[in-house]
């Protein structure tokens, strides 16, 4: 008779005499790694965990501060931590398991754990293929050098910045997190009474108000300016008043908090480690563009972006040309929401240089122009979606806080700055030149010299220009998607018994 226990309910008290019952041992992962050290123990010397070994189970030990789940190492480690090394059998056994649990923590790290396009088909990524055996050979070739255990986070410095507020917010829900507005509150200057006190006690957890004048219940100016930097911090009006998606926001509790920066850190797991020296991304739920040179941010630029019946994708795919003066080729999914519009009302579209084209199907084509709906510059992204960053004749969008206006393309706020960029030629490619190109109604197309890299991206937390961590809404509800796919991602450590 076979007795199956959970391995973390028994861990302390397990000699390792009975770890070949754990099916993990025999990944063949884990001989591939002992046929390349020619059958040598890794982690144990002299009978004893060497520095490395007690490194890594250390490291282990602290998986849940990447965003990890701890439960998916907790048996390894507390077995470990307590194994019996006292006969070359055991050592081997014990050092086996280290190995396996190596294994998946690279591959836990470098962002294997999940196959994006599989939790969310809008999200055109392919999954992480990091091959944690050659990691890890690579890494043992080096002697007695463990750096990589903690060196193998993504390198750039959102992520660190992740991990911090991660380690805040945990320690917000080890004190109670923040009390909870009654529903349907409304507030605003002036007002006094004990909602304002709950008030100033949420804003307080949540780092954008000093603890000075903590117990206030009076509505007073330093309170309203405490609550429209809040605002700006998750994409809300800044109106200095609570109600509505203000009051949403201010009631979310810590917990979930936490689990929308444990989404993000994955999704950072999604990134190149190291990033390209140059390169674009766009944050579709942050409105907003970075261009990166360097490793180091030029600059941050708003954007308009798809609306959740129009989302723009998520995807990689490098920027090849420069367009200046485009034609827009009215998409078909757009036509038969345009069509009607241009029926309606045909002289004032056609001011606009909208023209009709009938045949097999019904094509419209707006020409070059001011009122073009691709502005004067459209930049072309290598991708099987039809979508670019294009300036826009509506300007005025961009004064919006929420700028989800889009059938999914991407508009820049300044496509002449961003072309500049894009070219990286200051000689022939200067402001006034582009500016120049893009005059007129003549079309020009520029193929780059080098493609750039773009990263269309998610993210409802992040780090803005000024290092403030922001949190959005998670308007095409890919949050809660990719969270639940990381609890079904947990693993499960059975262990067995002979009776």
């Amino acid at each position: 008779m076979i007795k199956k226990l959970y391995l973390f309910v028994i861990a302390g008290s397990l000699s390792l005499n009975f770890l070949y019952a754990l099916p993990s041992p025999q990944d063949q992962r884990v001989q591939k790694i002992y046929e390349h050290v020619q059958d040598q123990l890794i982690w144990i010397q002299g009978g004893e965990w060497s520095s490395c070994g007690k490194s890594l189970l250390e490291a282990l030990s602290h998986v849940d501060e990447e965003g990890l789940w701890k439960d998916d190492y907790a048996p390894y480690v507390e077995t470990l931590q307590g194994a019996d090394l006292s006969t070359p059998d055991k050592q081997k056994k014990a050092d086996s398991l280290l190995t396996l649990a190596a294994l998946n923590y690279i591959s836990d790290m470098r962002g294997e754990r999940l196959d994006p396009h599989l939790v969310d088909k809008a999200i055109h990524i392919n999954r992480v293929s990091a091959d944690e055996v050659e990691l890890l050979k690579g890494y043992l070739s080096v002697p007695n050098q463990c750096g990589w255990i903690h060196g193998i986070a993504p390198s750039f410095p959102e992520y660190a910045h992740l991990k911090q507020l991660l380690s805040l917010y945990r320690q917000k829900q080890t004190q109670g997190g923040w009390p909870q507005l009654p529903k349907a509150t409304k507030l605003k200057i002036g007002d006094k009474g004990p909602d304002v006190e709950t008030l100033r006690a949420q804003l307080m957890a949540q780092e954008v108000l000093p603890s000075q004048g903590q117990g206030s219940d009076v509505f007073d100016e330093s309170l309203e300016e405490a609550l429209k930097h809040y605002q700006t911090l998750h994409g809300l009006e800044p109106d200095g008043k609570v109600g509505g998606s203000t009051l949403v926001a201010l009631n979310i509790p810590v917990e979930e908090r936490i689990q929308s920066i444990i989404v993000n850190l994955e999704r950072l797991r999604w990134f190149p480690n190291p990033l390209p020296a140059r390169y674009i991304q766009v944050n579709v739920p942050g409105f907003y563009l970075k261009a990166v040179d360097g490793g180091i941010p030029a600059f941050y630029m708003p954007i308009i972006t798809g609306k959740e019946y129009t989302k723009t994708p998520v995807f990689n795919a490098p920027m090849t040309e420069i367009i200046f003066n485009p034609s827009w080729h009215v998409p078909a999914s757009i036509i038969h929401e345009l069509l009607p519009k241009i029926q309606r009302n045909p002289e004032a579209y056609a001011r606009k240089g909208y023209h009709i084209t009938e045949g097999s199907s019904t094509q419209i084509v707006q020409s070059p122009g001011n009122a073009n709906a691709l502005g004067k510059i459209r930049f072309t992204i290598d991708s099987p979606f039809s979508i670019y960053l294009h300036g826009t004749p509506q300007k005025n969008l961009f004064d919006k806080v929420k700028r989800s206006f889009s059938h999914g393309c991407i508009r820049v706020q300044d496509p002449t700055k961003l072309a500049e960029f894009v070219f990286q030629d200051p000689e022939k490619w200067t402001h006034s030149h582009i500016q120049k190109e893009a005059s007129g109604s003549t079309t020009r197309r520029v193929r780059l010299d080098q493609p750039l890299p773009v990263f269309v991206t998610y993210f409802t937390v992040f780090e803005d220009e000024n290092h403030k961590m922001h949190f959005v809404d998670d308007e095409y509800h890919q949050d809660k998607k990719v969270w639940e796919a990381l609890e079904r991602a947990k693993r499960k450590n059975i262990f067995s018994l002979p009776s």
